[in-house]
């Protein structure tokens, strides 16, 4: 029976090909992927397990504006190593102007630990972590 080993890649369709090629450029350079692929229309960067590209809409994609809880996407998660990676994403994202929905913090109890953000299109990103706060040391 075939079974899925991961998630080869991601495909985002965007508005303005330039804004989140820059956008998307900062962040994932950032959180540790290497741009490998630049086309006219399309962009993509591997953190060597992880294929992330985007795409530029067509004519009839660009009339409409991105809606979380349209047909299609909702949202992505990148999941990180630690409360601290997450901290530092929250802080890069301030520093450089990107939209933060939700700062770090706990979400769905004390074990998830995220923050949420926006792209250029206003499509929501998340970065998370599923770990419990370390405990008090004596």
């Amino acid at each position: 029976m075939p079974r899925v080993v991961g998630i080869d890649h991601l495909v985002l369709s965007v508005g303005d090909f330039a804004r989140s090629k820059e956008f998307y450029g900062k962040l994932l350079k950032f959180l540790g992927f290497k741009f490998k692929h630049d086309y006219e229309d399309m962009a993509g960067w591997s953190n060597g397990k992880t294929l992330f590209w985007i795409a530029a809409a067509d004519a009839q994609g660009r009339k409409r504006k991105y809606r979380k809880g349209d047909i299609g996407f909702h949202h992505y998660a990148f999941e990180l190593a630690s409360r601290k990676a997450v901290d530092d994403l929250g802080d890069f994202l301030e520093n450089n102007g990107m939209t933060v929905l939700d700062p770090p913090g706990e979400y769905y109890g004390r074990n998830y630990y995220a923050v949420y953000f926006a792209d250029p299109d206003g499509m929501k990103l998340e970065a998370m972590i599923w770990a419990p706060p370390k405990g008090k040391r004596r």
